[in-house]
């Protein structure tokens, strides 16, 4: 499995309050939880399709920005692009993946999903947001304004994080 390096991730906490690193810490476990609800279903998914978790990273990472070359690949997903190549060949016998030359530089390789690799993940995509749908409706409109509210700032600070350098 892919295991990204976070070694080098700065954890700057010495100006935060230290109720305020617990109440982070809490935050951090309860969306490792929320996380978690679809986690099992999608590793089950994509073992039924015969990918590892570390080949649909690989799917997943084109799926929001196809055609990067493998290094590229590598540093967003913290592994070596020795491993990435290896991910590739195999998604690309699978008939998941194809390699292009760069149309500007021949000498950079550049990889995208297939129309397999795109109906893959989109069905991993779809099979899961029923699966948590049929969990949110079990809210009330209240607690999916808040929810949803929640989720929109998380974003933005992930975001923030990303064009900081600190995530």
């Amino acid at each position: 499995m892919l295991q990204p390096d976070i070694s080098d991730l700065p954890l700057e906490l010495s100006d935060v309050d230290p109720a305020r690193i617990d109440r982070l810490r809490r935050a951090a476990e309860a969306y490792g939880d929320a996380v978690g609800i679809i986690d099992a279903l999608r590793i089950r998914g994509w073992s039924e399709d015969g990918l590892t978790l570390a080949q649909m990273r690989v799917l997943w990472t084109l799926r929001d920005e196809d055609g990067k070359p493998v290094g590229a690949l590598a540093e967003q997903l913290g592994v070596n692009p020795s491993t990435i190549t290896g991910h590739v060949d195999r998604l690309v016998r699978q008939g998941l993946m194809r390699r292009d030359e760069d149309a500007i530089d021949r000498r950079i390789v550049r990889n995208y999903l297939t129309k397999d690799g795109i109906k893959t993940v989109s069905e991993v995509r779809r099979i899961a947001g029923i699966y948590v749908m049929n969990i949110l409706k079990r809210l009330d409109d209240a607690q999916l304004d808040r929810l949803e509210a929640a989720l929109a700032d998380l974003n933005g600070a992930a975001e923030d994080a990303r064009r900081d350098g600190a995530g």
